[in-house]
C-alpha cells in the first residue's frame, strides 16, 4: 500500500504511513493529502489495524507545511474548495476509529503542524519544532490550527505562536501538553512510537475506539452529555465479548486474544 510521496509499511497489526517528499521538507499538496486520508481510511477499515503511527521521511522534517506553489495566484474562489477538501482530510484523520500517533522528527510548521494536532497524540524528537507561520506570508491556518492549538494550550497560548510565527521547541511543546512524552534522540523516535503502538495494539480495540470516541467527543459538548456517553460506552463495554476475553486472560493469567473491532462513528454507543 504505497501511493508517490506517501508510503505505507505493516507489521503485524502496526502500520507506519510516512510522508515522503524530503527534498522538499515533506511539504503538504491536495494530492498529498488525499493520499494520506485515503491510506490512513484503508488502514481503519481493514480490520487487521489496530494502531497507525504517522511521520515524514528524512531527518529535517515531519512536515514543513503546505506546498506553497499550489496556493500562489488563486483567487478566494479558487482557494475554498481546496481548503474545504484539505481541512475535511484533516478532519478525518482526527476522527479515525483507529488511534493514530504523530511521530515529529524535525520540523512541524503549518499544515504539519496541524496535521500532528489532529492524531490522537504526539511524539517527538530533540530536534523537533512546531510552529504556525501563516501570518509572516499574510495567511492563516486553514486546516485547523486556529481551533485545535486553542483547544490544547489556550487561547492566549495559540494567539500569541500565530501571531509572533515563535517556533515552539520540543521540550516547551512536551510542557504544554502538544506531545505526550518528553522529545528523544532522534534515533529513538520511531522505536518509541512503534513500541507505543504495539501497546495500544496489544488492548481491546473496541475499547480503544470507544476511549477515543468518548474523549473526543466530550470535548467539543457539556460535561453532562460526554458523561452520558461514557456510562453508554461503558455498559457496552461491560457487556461485550471483549471484556470476557480481558477478565478471564486476567484471571487464567495470559495475554488476552482480543478480534478486531468494526470501525464505529464516533458521537454514540456502538
Amino acid at each position: 500500500m504505497t501511493s508517490e510521496f506517501v508510503v505505507v509499511e505493516r507489521d503485524g497489526a502496526v502500520a507506519t504511513v510516512r510522508i515522503d517528499r524530503p527534498e522538499v521538507h515533506n511539504a503538504l499538496n491536495a494530492e498529498i493529502l488525499r493520499h494520506l486520508g485515503e491510506e490512513i481510511a484503508a488502514l481503519a477499515d481493514s480490520g487487521g489495524t489496530r494502531a497507525i503511527v504517522l511521520t515524514g521521511s528524512g531527518a529535517k522534517a515531519f512536515s514543513a507545511g503546505a506546498d506553497l506553489d499550489e496556493l500562489a495566484g488563486l483567487s478566494a474562489e479558487e482557494a475554498a474548495p481546496v481548503m474545504r477538501a484539505g481541512q475535511a482530510v484533516v478532519r478525518s484523520i482526527e476522527q479515525c476509529p483507529v488511534p493514530v500517533i504523530a511521530a515529529v522528527n524535525g520540523l512541524a510548521l503549518g499544515g504539519g503542524f496541524e496535521l500532528a494536532l489532529a492524531c490522537s497524540f504526539a511524539l517527538a524528537s530533540a530536534d523537533a519544532a512546531f510552529g504556525l507561520p501563516e501570518a509572516g506570508l499574510g495567511l492563516i491556518p486553514g486546516y485547523g490550527g486556529t481551533q485545535r492549538l486553542a483547544r490544547v494550550v489556550g487561547p492566549a497560548v495559540a494567539r500569541h505562536v500565530m501571531l509572533t510565527g515563535h517556533r515552539i521547541d520540543p521540550e516547551r511543546a512536551y510542557l504544554l501538553g502538544i506531545t505526550v512524552l518528553p522529545p528523544v534522540e532522534p534515533q529513538a523516535l520511531m522505536p518509541l512510537a512503534l513500541d507505543t503502538a504495539r501497546q495500544i495494539a496489544s488492548r481491546g480495540p473496541a475499547a480503544c475506539q470507544a476511549i477515543i470516541n468518548a474523549v473526543d467527543t466530550g470535548m467539543d459538548g457539556p460535561l453532562d452529555a460526554g458523561l452520558a456517553l461514557e456510562t453508554s460506552l461503558a455498559a457496552v463495554a461491560i457487556g461485550g465479548s471483549e471484556s470476557a476475553e480481558g477478565v478471564a486472560a486476567f484471571r487464567q493469567r495470559r495475554p488476552p486474544a482480543f478480534g478486531m473491532a468494526r470501525p464505529e462513528r464516533k458521537g454514540g454507543a456502538p
